[in-house]
């Protein structure tokens, strides 16, 4: 499948809801134009007078000095010292830290061992806990979509060495049903799928899977009810082909991997060769 195949079938979202994503866009067209740091720079400031630039988390003003705070992160540093992000070495299979002294990439780990899991590799940037998860909590209403687009920065800036390395093709968000996403007003995954979509510049099909059935929350499943949940819930749409095509599949939250795990079984039936799972957050207890 090649690359530009994968631009025509897929389904870009340009929708802006915000101040911050009008800013954003303003930032990337002037990238496109080739103008350099110090002069994208003198453009911004009049705007950041007149709309000082708060932090998601904390809402403290934000200064733009000292590299503390640029237009794609929406978090102060303050704030970011405080996520439980990953640092060592993590299972590529499931996206948990390993123990000391592990290989990075070794697959030998407790938390996916005898699973069988239909995505190849899964990359999460911190522990879904504390301001973490009250943050991950943040992006599910309709008011969230600020919060997503902070979290998806955060997410590119630590983990975008493993993001380019995969080499994909193309990112799409894990869909909700449509009575769900009317209950929300929004899909804090599709957001976040925007965010790396950009950044990779790769195509975002935001239709690329459907759910073929509203089903209960997984919150409030066993870990065995979880999988019985979601199996076979997911279909590749039509009009869309997948032939060896490299997928980045997009979520808020990995915990059983039950529901990626099912989105990727679809991509791979549909003909994907590798499906990449990457989330916000990595559920270690469950």
């Amino acid at each position: 499948m090649t690359r530009a195949s994968v631009w025509n079938l897929a389904e870009m979202k340009t929708g802006i809801l915000n101040r911050q994503r009008v800013l954003k866009a303003a930032v990337q067209a002037r990238q496109m134009l080739g103008l350099g740091p110090r002069v994208r720079s003198l453009y911004r400031a009049p705007l950041d007078l007149l709309f000082p630039p708060e932090c998601v988390s904390c809402g403290s003003q934000m200064v733009t000095i000292s590299g503390n705070y640029t237009a794609e992160r929406l978090l102060c540093t303050e704030c970011v010292e405080q996520l439980a992000l990953f640092t060592g070495a993590m299972c590529s299979r499931c996206g948990a830290p390993l123990p000391d002294g592990a290989a990075p990439g070794d697959k030998d780990c407790y938390r996916c061992r005898g699973h069988k899991l239909w995505f190849d590799e899964a990359v999460a940037a911190g522990e879904y806990t504390d301001r973490l998860r009250e943050l991950v909590l943040r992006m599910k209403p309709k008011t969230g979509d600020r919060v997503s687009l902070a979290l998806g920065e955060l997410l590119w800036h630590h983990c975008q060495e493993r993001l380019r390395r995969l080499e994909a093709d193309v990112v799409a968000p894990v869909p909700m049903h449509w009575r769900r996403r009317f209950a929300h007003g929004t899909n804090s995954a599709a957001v976040l799928a925007e965010v790396l979509a950009r950044r990779l510049e790769l195509p975002m099909a935001a239709g690329l899977l459907r759910r073929r059935r509203h089903t209960p929350p997984q919150f409030t499943l066993t870990p065995p009810q979880r999988w019985t949940n979601v199996r076979r819930v997911f279909a590749v749409a039509r009009g869309h082909r997948l032939r060896k095509a490299r997928v980045v599949l997009v979520d808020d939250i990995l915990t059983s991997g039950a529901t990626c795990s099912e989105a990727a079984r679809a991509l791979k039936q549909a003909g994907a060769e590798r499906v990449t799972v990457v989330v916000v957050a990595r559920a270690l207890a469950h």
